[in-house]
C-alpha cells in the first residue's frame, strides 16, 4: 500500500468501506455465458454508460468529413477525416486520421488505434504513427482518432474531470467518452473494404481504459488488445498510481461490473491483454494479471478458446509504453486471428522500420471547429433544459413536499445512516472564560470524528452552535470565537475530507472511487453530521451525555461543500435545527459550472444528478422552518 502519507486512521476506514463494497468476481457459466454477457452488456450500457443521457446523444451517425490526403509513396496514404461524437451545431466533432493500405485485399481488417494521456502531441504521438503504419503496410486500415484534453482536443474543458459537470446535472459524463469511442468504431465498420469480422481495437495507458470498455460493451470488435489501461477496484483503493482519472471511476462502473468482469466480457474474442513489469505509471503486470487476467482464464478455457487469450509482460524497457516489443507482440496476435491463412494478406511478426516517416503534428493536424463542444458547453446546455419541482404555498401539500424532497435526496446520497454509538472524552480544560472538551464521536462502522465543545463559563444564551469547515478547525476556529462571544456553547466537529479526517493527496480521487463502487461522497459526509446533529439533539427524555444537550441546536458552516452538507444533514437528521449559519456558501449549485477545473477542490459536490433534482433554495425549503443564513458567498 502506498498512502504513507495519510493524516489520519480515515484513509484506512476508508479502503475497509470501499472494499466492503466491491463484488467479488466470480467464474460465469459458461454454458449460459453468452446469453448473461447480453444481459449484462444491456445492464452496464443503461445503467451507467447512458445514464439519464439525452436521446440524442445515442442515436445518428458519424457525419464523416474527408479532407486533405497525405501520400506518402510508400504502400499507404493518410487521410484526415472529421466525425461528430455528439449531435449539435457544430456538436463534439473529432478529428482523426486514416492509414489506408494503397492496394488492400479486400475485404481488409480494421483495426481502431486509441490515444492515453499523451499530452501535446495527441494522434500524432511517435509510437502510435509507427504502429498505423505498420498495419497500412500490412493491409490493414488503421483508424487513429484523436482523443479529449490532448493533441487537437486541448482546452480547459476537455479536462477529463470535468465530466463530472454532466454527473451533476444528471447525465452520466461517461457516455462523452464512451460516443467517441463508439463513432469512430462506426467510422470504420462505413468502410466498404473493411470486414466488419475482422476488426480490433488497441491503445495505451487511457487508450488502453478505452479499449477494455469498448471492446467489452460491444461485440463489433473483434479482437482487443489493450495496453496497460486498468485493474480491479480492489487495487485501485490500496494503490494511488492505479487510481486513474474519472472516467476509468464512472458512477456505479465497479458496482456493475468492475474490471475483471468487464475483461470477463470480451470472451470468447480473441484478446491480448498487455502490461508493463515496471511500469512508471500505474497497473504494474504483479498487480494486473492477478486481478484481470488470471481470474478470467478459466472461462476462457470452459468456452474451449484458451487460445485466444494471451498475457504479455513488457520488460523492454517495462515501463509505461507501447515501444517495439509491445507492437510486435500485438502483430503477432493479430497475425493469427486475422491474417494468417488469407490469400494476399501479409504475415508479419517483426516491425517494419518506419522511423522515418513519422509526420509532425502540424503535418497530421485536421481542424476542428472554433467552437466546438467540450464538457463545460455540454453541462451548461443541460442545465437550461433542467425543470425542478417547486415548492407548493399550501402548507399541507408543502408538508407532502418536504417528506417526497427528503426521501428523493436520501435516494441521490445513497444515504444510510451512521448512528452515533459512543464518545469517547479524551480532554478538557478550563480558563480565559470558557470550559473546553476535547473528544471524538465513534459512529456505526467504525468512523471517527474528532470534536472540540467550547463552553462560554460566563451568562450562557443555552444554546448550542455545531460548526465544520471544508478547511477543517483552521476553519472553525474563527466561528467558534464568534459563538462564544454571543455566549453560544460552539461543538467543532470534522467529517471525512476535512482536517484530521483528510485523505491525504489527491483527495478528488477517493470521491471518484466510492461514487463508482455505488456510493456517494457526500452522501457519508451528511450520514457523519447528521449522527452529530442527531446527538446532540436527543429526545427530551433521553439522558445528557458528553457534547449532548437537547437545548435549541444552530448550524455554522463555512466552505461551498460544508454549506451543503450543512443543509442536507439538517433536511435529514430527523431532529429540529433552530438556525443554520453559512459563510463562503453557495447561492446556486450551478457555480459549480461557470468554468471549468473545480471538481478536483470540491468534488463531493458533483454527486450524480445532484442538480437536477435539487439547487441551493430548494435545500432551504427542505429545512424549514430552521432559518437559513447565508453570510458570504463563495469565491474562487
Amino acid at each position: 500500500m502506498d498512502d504513507q502519507d495519510r493524516p489520519s486512521h480515515t484513509v484506512d476506514m476508508l479502503k475497509a468501506y470501499l472494499l466492503s463494497r466491491i463484488t467479488r468476481f466470480e467464474l460465469p457459466d459458461a454454458a449460459t455465458w453468452e446469453e448473461e454477457a447480453g444481459k449484462l452488456r444491456q445492464t452496464v450500457l443503461e445503467e451507467v454508460i447512458f445514464k439519464g443521457v439525452p436521446d440524442a446523444w445515442r442515436n445518428g451517425a458519424p457525419d464523416v468529413e474527408w479532407s486533405d490526403v497525405i501520400e506518402t509513396g510508400k504502400g499507404y496514404r493518410i487521410r484526415k477525416l472529421t466525425y461528430r461524437a455528439l449531435p449539435g451545431q457544430p456538436g463534439l466533432v473529432i478529428p482523426a486520421l486514416l492509414y489506408e493500405p494503397d492496394d488492400p485485399a479486400v475485404p481488409a481488417p480494421g483495426v481502431l488505434n486509441l490515444n492515453g494521456h499523451v499530452g501535446p502531441p495527441g494522434k500524432a504521438v511517435d509510437y502510435k504513427q509507427i504502429r498505423c503504419v505498420n498495419l497500412a503496410r500490412r493491409g490493414v486500415f488503421a483508424l487513429n482518432p484523436e482523443w479529449l484534453s490532448f493533441g487537437e482536443l486541448q482546452g480547459p474543458g476537455y479536462q477529463h474531470n470535468n465530466a463530472s459537470y454532466l454527473d451533476l446535472c444528471g447525465a452520466a459524463g461517461i457516455a462523452v467518452f464512451y460516443q467517441v469511442m463508439c463513432r469512430a468504431l462506426e467510422v470504420l465498420l462505413d468502410l466498404e473494404q473493411v470486414d466488419p469480422e475482422r476488426v480490433a481495437v488497441t491503445g495505451l495507458s487511457g487508450g488502453g481504459w478505452q479499449t477494455i470498455v469498448l471492446a467489452a460493451l460491444d461485440t463489433r470488435v473483434r479482437l482487443a488488445a489493450p495496453n496497460a489501461g486498468y485493474i480491479g477496484l480492489d487495487s485501485r483503493v490500496n494503490h494511488r498510481a492505479d487510481r486513474g482519472d474519472i472516467e476509468q471511476n464512472a458512477s456505479d462502473l465497479a458496482a456493475t461490473a468492475d474490471y475483471p468482469m468487464l475483461t470477463a466480457l470480451l470472451a470468447p474474442r480473441p484478446a491480448l491483454l498487455m502490461y508493463n513489469e515496471f511500469d512508471d505509471c500505474c497497473f504494474q503486470t504483479p498487480r494486473a494479471r492477478p486481478s484481470v487476467y488470471e481470474p478470467v482464464r478459466p472461462l476462457y478455457a470452459a468456452l474451449e478458446r484458451s487460445d485466444a487469450f494471451a498475457f504479455h509482460n513488457n520488460l523492454d524497457p517495462g515501463t509505461h509504453n507501447y515501444e517495439r516489443e509491445h507492437r510486435e507482440r500485438f502483430y503477432r496476435f493479430l497475425n493469427r486471428h486475422f491474417l494468417d491463412g488469407r490469400p494476399g494478406a501479409p504475415s508479419r511478426d517483426d516491425e517494419i522500420p518506419s522511423e522515418d516517416e513519422v509526420r509532425t503534428e502540424e503535418a497530421l493536424w485536421v481542424g476542428t471547429p472554433a467552437d466546438n463542444a467540450d464538457f463545460v458547453s455540454l453541462a451548461r446546455s443541460l442545465v437550461r433544459g433542467l425543470k425542478r419541482r417547486k415548492p407548493p404555498e399550501d402548507p399541507a401539500a408543502f408538508s407532502r413536499w418536504q417528506a417526497a424532497g427528503r426521501e428523493r435526496l436520501k435516494s441521490l446520497l445513497r444515504y444510510r445512516p451512521l448512528p452515533v454509538e459512543r464518545v469517547a472524552d479524551k480532554a478538557s480544560r478550563t480558563g480565559n472564560g470558557r470550559r473546553q472538551e476535547c473528544g471524538c464521536y465513534h459512529l456505526r462502522d467504525g468512523w471517527e470524528l474528532p470534536a472540540v465543545t467550547t463552553v462560554p463559563t460566563g451568562q450562557s444564551t443555552g444554546k448550542n452552535r455545531l460548526i465544520l469547515a471544508d478547511e477543517g478547525r483552521q476553519g472553525t476556529e474563527a466561528l467558534a470565537e464568534e459563538a462564544l462571544r454571543e455566549q453560544v456553547t460552539a461543538t467543532e466537529v470534522e467529517v471525512v475530507m476535512q482536517g484530521a479526517c483528510g485523505l491525504g493527496k489527491a483527495p478528488h480521487q477517493w470521491t471518484m472511487m466510492l461514487a463508482s463502487s455505488g456510493g456517494r461522497m457526500l452522501g457519508l459526509q451528511v450520514a457523519q453530521l447528521a449522527a452529530v446533529m442527531d446527538h446532540m439533539s436527543p429526545a427530551p427524555l433521553e439522558v445528557a451525555a458528553p457534547f449532548r444537550s437537547p437545548a435549541p441546536l444552530e448550524v455554522a458552516a463555512q466552505g461551498p461543500v460544508s454549506s451543503v452538507i450543512a443543509l442536507m444533514a439538517a433536511a435529514l437528521c430527523g431532529r429540529a435545527v433552530d438556525q443554520i449559519i453559512l459563510h463562503r456558501g453557495l447561492a446556486s449549485l450551478n457555480w459549480l459550472i461557470d468554468e471549468p477545473g473545480r471538481y478536483e477542490s470540491l468534488s463531493p459536490l458533483f454527486c450524480f444528478g445532484l442538480l437536477a433534482e435539487f439547487d441551493i433554495e430548494d435545500l432551504v425549503a427542505l429545512v424549514r422552518p430552521a432559518r437559513v443564513e447565508l453570510r458570504s458567498v463563495a469565491e474562487l
